[in-house]
């Protein structure tokens, strides 16, 4: 992970779970629509950036979880990921014009019952209904009263930027 210092790159929409439950139910309240997303956002990249544009359009509030560095690292199984420690990547993603709130997790499922958002938008690579994880995603939804629903841009991957890079960059 690139040695950065977290210090002088904050947003006030990175919230704590406390301060965005309690700012939720708030908008709740108006009868604004809570879209989520949630993932690593390690090197931010163009795929990224049109996934939140997309997913803002399915909702009025788009709360994105970003995963701890904890959780990232084991998903990822490759030394010097993420590039980015959590705190980096909240700052960069809160500063999308399509985000309105940013959290931290753990990367488990009971963030979506901590949050009930209306909607849990993902990417369209994530729309095999025959993963597991994605199935008792979308139970999850339903018994909340919300429902997954996914974009339909380009799939781009950090991973695949990254092996790019090592392999064609001189």
């Amino acid at each position: 992970m690139l040695d950065i210092s977290p210090d002088e790159y904050k947003s006030e929409n990175i919230l704590s779970q406390k301060e965005l439950l309690q700012k939720l139910e708030d908008l709740k309240k108006q009868g604004k629509k809570i879209g989520f997303c949630s993932g690593s956002f390690d090197l931010l990249h163009p795929g990224h950036i049109t996934h939140l544009i997309s997913a803002k359009k399915m909702c009025d509030i788009l709360v994105v979880s970003i995963a701890r560095d904890s959780f990232s690292s084991k998903k990822h199984c490759a030394r010097g990921r993420p590039i980015f420690s959590h705190d980096m990547r909240a700052f960069m993603i809160g500063n999308l014009k399509p985000v309105d709130f940013v959290i931290l997790d753990d990367g488990q499922p009971e963030i979506l019952e901590i949050v009930k958002p209306d909607v849990y938008i993902k990417g369209k690579d994530y729309a095999d209904e025959a993963v597991p994880n994605i199935i008792a995603q979308k139970r999850m939804m339903e018994e909340m009263g919300g429902k997954i629903d996914y974009t339909n841009d380009e799939k781009l991957s950090t991973t695949d930027i990254i092996r790019y890079i090592k392999e064609e960059v001189d």
